[in-house]
């Protein structure tokens, strides 16, 4: 289904000094933000120009092709011609896998907010930070772990090498939450994530699905963990033991394969890790891949992103096994949760990450749902990837909620 229209005449641009967190409260704009200080930069969306949803198998492709087909028929400065797109996990979801376009673009960086239009909603004052209710969602906790101790099981019996499960929370307000707060805190408090909003979906990702720019094909993967205390010898030490950890080795290599070897089909990469990464919450083992696509290739990004997902890194391996067993297992739909989530521009060009540390926000806007999970191998214990996946909870819990844990 698409909706759209064609035919515009941009004036000339307008420019903001302003704080990124003042330009997230102009209204409630599409948003893909990342870095710290002034390395900062965003891209951001106000209104809808078009819209296009898919479902299924084929819903890399179907948005793609919507997207060039608007695009070639689009009376507008390439630079603004670009897409916000969010899709879900599993080709099986209800939910709708979306591609917007927005009527203005802004790009935020160096304090200014630059746009195409210079009339923009204006900022809105924040509203009163609030704890929220935090209650079960369809997997409860103790239900978690017997889903661990069952896919340790299967793993054990030779059926699966690695399951990534995930658990669900619900954060209930009182009032319609305050979307652009919360995407300012999520950005604040995690500067080296990718952080999003797009159709009702927030986040803080620290994990680089692929990006594509003139050619040139990169990703970051993510697998192994351990928690960041702000203990400096407890975290030194716990990043030492996460570096020679064999069952965090062993979940991240499979996760690294994932990528490299589907990207190694359309271009020539290489792969660097892995390495120990910090961030604010959270020790992950990390593996950088970068590459060219092969001479004469026209995959855009979003062709790229279907080819890689999902990685072992959220699903497991091998990844159709894996993927049976885990919705088996989780009982629940995903939706957009460890989906990919980024942008792309009229010649292909964006970033997707993978949609982690986020949450879906009702259509009401009065609650929150939460994800979080953690890969599972033959060492996994159910009580240590429970923990896991709460440490993964925080970054929402804390940009939603004022008090310091669920």
């Amino acid at each position: 289904m698409t909706t759209g229209r064609t035919g515009s005449t941009r004036p000339a641009r307008a420019r903001r000094r302003e704080p990124f967190a003042t330009s997230v409260r102009r209204g409630v704009p599409l948003v893909w933000a990342t870095g710290a200080g002034d390395d900062l930069t965003a891209l951001l969306g106000w209104g809808e120009r078009f819209r296009a949803t898919a479902a299924g198998p084929d819903r890399f492709a179907t948005l793609a092709r919507e997207f060039r087909r608007f695009a070639a028929t689009a009376d507008a400065d390439p630079r603004e011609l670009v897409a916000f797109v969010t899709l879900t996990f599993a080709a099986e979801s209800a939910e709708a896998s979306t591609l917007v376009v927005p009527e203005v673009v802004g790009r935020w960086a160096d304090g200014v907010l630059t746009t195409a239009e210079n009339v923009l909603p204006e900022p809105s004052a924040p509203a009163e930070f609030e704890e929220l209710d935090v209650r079960p969602g369809q997997l409860s906790r103790e239900g978690y772990r017997r889903a661990v101790a069952e896919a340790v099981r299967r793993i054990s019996g030779g059926e699966v090498a690695k399951v990534v499960l995930a658990r669900d929370l619900e954060a209930v307000a009182p009032d319609p939450v305050d979307v652009p707060a919360v995407v300012a805190r999520l950005q604040e408090a995690n500067p080296e994530a990718w952080t999003f909003h797009v159709d009702g979906l927030v986040g803080a990702s620290p994990e680089l699905l692929v990006a594509l720019h003139e050619g040139r094909v990169r990703s970051r993967v993510l697998a192994g963990s351990a928690p960041v205390t702000g203990d400096p010898n407890a975290d030194a030490a716990a990043a030492a033991a996460l570096a020679a950890s064999p069952k965090d080795l062993a979940e991240h290599a499979f996760a690294a394969r994932s990528v490299v070897d589907p990207l190694a089909q359309v271009a020539d990469v290489t792969a660097a890790g892995p390495a120990v990464l910090r961030q604010p919450r959270i020790w992950h083992l990390a593996t950088d891949v970068s590459g060219t696509l092969h001479p004469g290739s026209t995959l855009g990004v979003l062709e790229l992103a279907g080819l890689v997902h999902p990685t072992a890194a959220v699903c497991g391996a091998p990844t159709d096994v894996a993927a049976a067993l885990l919705a088996e297992l989780e009982g629940f739909d995903r939706g957009r949760y460890a989906g990919p989530v980024g942008w792309v521009d009229a010649a292909g060009d964006g970033e997707f990450a993978l949609a982690l540390r986020c949450g879906q926000v009702a259509p009401d806007g009065r609650s929150v749902r939460l994800f979080a999970g953690g890969g599972v191998v033959a060492a996994s214990s159910p009580s240590a990837e429970l923990a896991e996946t709460a440490q993964k909870f925080l970054p929402m819990y804390e940009a939603l909620s004022p008090v310091a844990r669920p």
